[in-house]
């Protein structure tokens, strides 16, 4: 097949940072775009906060103007699929967090109409792509859409960046410690992520290790205290310092629609600690063991202290993550386009 035209619905803004889904949609478009028999546009929300709207954008921003497949990237995209109805509709959907944790897009008119409208707006898709095997169970657990109509497209990573490094350069270059012990959390702040258990964690592990920092990465707030370092946002570029900088790296969350932080961390080689839930047992397989999901604060402090002294990288876990890479997603969304338009 040659000349497909592919309109890419991105939730992104024109100048979103890279980070989660932005990163996806940004790899993915460059991936895909390499393609000679595809003709790739992006269609992104404008930065103003009242034209970038996502209620506004399905409505005035996103268009098929007669494009052979139109790929939603991001679920609460999906809606705009109701209104203009392309020839072919596909949908990434990453998770359905906010329908299962009803308190994070509560507070928002927004984020509730458009969660409301996620699920109806899923039976208009001609193909859905689920980011893992979980988000596919959870996407038939919530909704009415039937298995046969959902394919499972791992994310990737860049494994030329996401590497072992030296520990003592990363943190000679992020300003850190070279005596002190790092635990690392890339998250934001949303109910699942648990960012709640961080500190008593902490205090625990700091019993045995008084020299012990946590080392929090990602937007949302802040955590407040002695001993913790915010790096705020961080520039995907320096991200593999943090991971290398770091002597564990901790992963709270309870649910997750795949689990990328985790994936970065085994390809640096970063000893991990994480739950046995969600997607993450089958991102990590059966490179390092992972806790019980009711694992208590103590628990989870002495998996932290067994691992904190660890000098060298996870080989296992390095070999594991290379079978994760956007080139091999690219591939498979593309062959999702191809097998659509037979």
């Amino acid at each position: 097949m040659q000349n497909i035209v592919v309109n890419q619905w991105n939730v992104s803004k024109l100048n979103s940072p890279q980070f989660g889904t932005a990163k996806y949609e940004s790899v993915l478009s460059k991936k895909i775009s390499k393609n000679p028999d595809l003709n790739l546009r992006q269609i992104r929300r404008y930065d103003t906060r009242i034209r970038g709207s996502m209620p506004l954008s399905w409505l005035f921003r996103y268009d098929s103007h007669g494009a052979d497949i139109v790929h939603a990237t991001f679920q609460t995209v999906a809606p705009a699929g109701i209104i203009h109805r392309p020839k072919n509709f596909v949908v990434t959907v990453h998770d359905l967090a906010p329908i299962v944790y009803k308190n994070e897009s509560r507070r928002n008119i927004s984020l509730r109409l458009q969660w409301r409208l996620v699920p109806p707006s899923l039976t208009f898709a001609d193909k859905i792509i689920a980011i893992s095997k979980f988000t596919k169970q959870e996407i038939s657990r919530l909704t009415d859409i039937p298995k046969s109509k959902i394919s499972v497209i791992y994310q990737g990573i860049n494994h030329d960046l996401y590497q072992p490094q030296s520990t003592s350069t990363a943190r000679k270059r992020l300003g850190l410690k070279k005596d002190e012990k790092y635990i690392l959390i890339v998250s934001s702040s949303l109910e699942h992520k648990r960012i709640d258990n961080a500190k008593p964690v902490l205090e625990y592990v700091r019993e045995q290790f008084p020299n012990t920092k946590l080392l929090k990465v990602g937007y949302g707030e802040s955590l407040s205290g002695e001993h913790i370092i915010n790096a705020g946002w961080v520039p995907e570029k320096e991200m593999p310092l943090f991971y290398n900088a770091a002597d564990v790296f901790l992963h709270l969350s309870e649910y997750e629609g795949f689990g990328l932080p985790v994936l970065e961390a085994m390809a640096c080689g970063t000893p991990i600690v994480a739950r046995e839930v969600a997607s993450i047992p089958e991102i990590v397989d059966k490179s390092f063991k992972l806790l019980e999901f009711d694992a208590n604060h103590q628990r989870i402090a002495d998996a932290v202290s067994a691992k904190i002294c660890l000098e060298t990288s996870d080989q296992r876990a390095i070999a594991h993550s290379k079978q994760f890479s956007w080139g091999k997603t690219a591939r498979e969304t593309v062959d999702i386009y191809e097998k659509l338009l037979e």
